[in-house]
């Protein structure tokens, strides 16, 4: 199964070709945007693999088996505020059996993210990436971005941002991975 978007629709880079373009006009977006596939379907390729193995300090194998929820932030990032309750909650629910949950910080600055911790959620596990090479690897462009990784270790969910409104989608997708054996 290929990243959704966190609506649940897939990705779709085709939908930007305007039918009323000339016919060869078109077919050059197309060619373009058949590139743009291939080039994220590398990417996701390479991330899955690269999920199956240790990454610096991450090691991800250690997790095979079970759902987890990588999650992306910076403490100068405001929808990280609101995503750290939530994924204490999701902590809290789900079954360390089944599920781990591991949070990545990007920020330069240690203090900064040790600071927005005891704000917002000191239980959470988090791997410090001061240097972006673990966020570089999986292709984080904005913070948060949160990946699901089911029990077989492939990449099934990515969630780029935070959206309360969208919280019974990110439950929808762990439950999802949840129940699969």
């Amino acid at each position: 199964m290929s990243p959704r978007r966190s609506d649940g629709k897939p990705t779709r880079p085709w939908a930007i070709v305007d039918a009323d373009l000339p016919d060869p006009l078109r077919r050059g977006c197309l060619m373009a945007a058949a590139a743009k596939i291939l080039t994220a379907a590398q990417a996701q390729d390479q991330a899955q693999a690269q999920a199956q193995t240790k990454l610096g300090a991450l090691d991800l194998a250690a997790y095979r088996g079970k759902v987890v929820y990588l999650d992306f932030w910076a403490s100068w990032c405001g929808p990280c505020q609101l995503s750290f309750p939530y994924m204490e909650q999701l902590a809290r629910l789900h079954p360390a059996s089944d599920f781990a949950l591991i949070a990545v910080n990007v920020d330069h600055s240690r203090s900064k993210a040790d600071a927005f911790l005891k704000r917002f959620g000191g239980s959470v596990p988090v791997q410090f990436d001061n240097d972006g090479k673990i966020a570089a690897q999986f292709g984080v462009k904005e913070m948060p971005t949160s990946m699901l990784i089911g029990r077989d270790g492939h990449m099934r969910f990515v969630h780029a941002g935070f959206f309360a409104n969208q919280i019974p989608t990110y439950d929808a997708h762990i439950s999802e991975l949840l129940h699969e054996k």
